[in-house]
C-alpha cells in the first residue's frame, strides 16, 4: 500500500488503521465488514487510499439515506452485491410538543445522544422536521438510546425506532438558479453562487472550509464540471447543473442548484 504517512494526517492514522482491519476480515472471513460512521469527506479519502492498493473485496459507502454527510464504510466479499440493507444502521424518530418548548436544535438532539455516554462515531446524521428528529445510529447502541433518551435539553421527548426501507425520508430541496461567472474556477462559482466577494472566499477556500464532492478543495483555480456538489462549509451547498450559454460579453451563464 502507499505511504499513508502523506496521505493522511496524524489524528486520522488509528481510525484508518480500524477501517483497514475491517477490509481484511472482509478478505479473510468472507463476511461483510463495517467501519462506524464517519464524515463523508473522510469516507471517500480513506476509500481513494484502499482502492490503490489490490482489493479483493467489494466496497460501498452509505448513510442510512441519499445525501448523507456522515456514514459507513462496508466492505462486501467479491462475490457478494453491496447491498445498504446490511448496514448497521437503524433510525431513531424523535419526537416533542412545539407548543410547549423551544424550537431545539441539531446541537440539542446531538449532545443530549452524546450525553448518554454515547460515541460520536456511533451516530449518523440528524434530520430534523417539523417538531420531529430523524437520527441514523449504529444499530449497536440505536435500543440503548431509545430506552433512555427521554429529554433533548429540557424538553420532554417521545422516540421509536422506525424502519428505514419504509420511512418517508424527507427529501433535500433545491432551489434552481443561473449564475453569470467570467470562468468556471471554483473561487468565481462559489462567488457568484453565494454573492460573496472573491477575495472572502479565497479566506473559506485557505482555511479549508471549501468541499467538492465532499473532498477539501484549497485550489480556488481548480475548474468545477456538471454534477460537482460543493459545500462551503458555514454557508450552503450547491450541486453545478451545466453551462447553459454566454451573455453578449461572453461571460459563462452556469445552472446551479442550492440545497435549501
Amino acid at each position: 500500500m502507499a505511504n499513508i504517512d502523506k496521505l493522511i494526517s496524524k489524528d486520522d492514522k488509528i481510525m484508518f488503521s480500524k477501517i483497514l482491519d475491517k477490509k481484511i476480515n472482509c478478505e479473510r472471513y468472507y463476511i461483510p465488514s463495517f467501519s462506524e460512521f464517519l464524515p463523508m469527506q473522510k469516507c471517500i479519502n480513506f476509500i481513494s487510499i484502499i482502492k490503490a492498493d489490490y482489493m479483493e473485496c467489494n466496497i460501498k459507502i452509505y448513510g442510512g439515506y441519499e445525501d448523507a454527510e456522515r456514514a459507513i464504510i462496508g466492505f462486501f466479499p467479491d462475490y457478494l452485491e453491496e447491498d445498504k440493507q446490511e448496514f448497521p444502521i437503524n433510525l431513531l424518530e424523535i419526537e416533542y410538543n412545539s407548543k410547549y418548548s423551544r424550537e431545539l436544535s441539531h446541537r440539542d438532539f446531538l449532545g443530549s445522544i452524546l450525553g448518554l455516554g454515547i460515541d460520536r462515531v456511533k451516530v449518523g446524521d440528524i434530520i430534523l422536521k417539523d417538531n420531529k428528529a430523524l437520527c441514523f445510529l449504529s444499530s449497536d447502541i440505536s435500543e440503548y438510546v431509545s430506552v433512555n433518551l427521554d429529554r433533548v435539553s429540557s424538553t420532554k421527548v417521545k422516540n421509536k425506532i422506525v424502519n428505514i426501507k419504509e420511512y418517508d425520508m424527507p427529501k433535500q430541496k433545491l432551489e434552481e438558479k443561473n449564475i453569470i461567472i467570467s470562468s468556471l474556477r471554483l473561487d468565481a462559482v462559489l462567488s457568484g453562487a453565494f454573492n460573496m466577494a472573491r477575495g472572502k472566499i479565497l479566506d473559506y477556500i485557505k482555511a479549508e472550509k471549501a468541499f467538492v464532492n465532499f473532498n477539501i478543495q484549497t485550489n480556488g483555480a481548480k475548474n468545477v464540471k456538471d454534477g460537482d456538489i460543493i459545500t462551503l462549509r458555514g454557508v450552503g451547498r450547491i450541486k453545478v447543473l451545466g453551462i447553459c450559454g454566454k451573455t453578449k460579453k461572453d461571460r459563462i451563464v452556469l445552472s446551479i442548484a442550492k440545497y435549501v
